[in-house]
């Protein structure tokens, strides 16, 4: 099913459609705005990274998740939560609990994202 800028998007037709995670779908892309919506199994983490001009930010939506944020203590959040790390920052996320997590990414289209170790530019 396509999901992409649509008027409407009933977040639990998006979940039965991709079942459990792991799994992304972007949901809108505009010139100016990109959302998408990740699913994470527990124990499962993004790839530490950080967008070296722009903030990013998430809304928890379900599940338990564990951010590791440079210089910061890491920080728990759960569903209802609003994340956001700075520009700069390096970042992990981790979905952690004994569910799925699911939060939704909002940011700028074709943001860098650049490896921590690495530098490697990816997406």
């Amino acid at each position: 099913m396509q999901y992409l800028n649509g008027i409407q998007t009933r977040v639990n037709d998006v979940c039965k459609g991709k079942g459990n995670g792991p799994w992304v779908e972007r949901l809108i892309l505009t010139d100016e705005v990109v959302a998408t919506l990740i699913c994470m199994p527990p124990g499962n983490s993004s790839r530490r990274h950080f967008h070296p001009q722009n903030d990013e930010f998430w809304i928890v939506m379900g599940g338990t998740l564990t951010w590791e944020i440079e210089g910061e203590q890491p920080i728990h959040s759960k569903e209802g939560d609003i994340m956001r790390v700075p520009k700069g920052k390096s970042h992990n996320i981790v979905t952690t609990g004994d569910k799925d997590s699911l939060r939704l990414a909002i940011g700028i289209p074709d943001i860098p994202h650049v490896d921590s170790k690495t530098n490697e530019l990816f997406t």
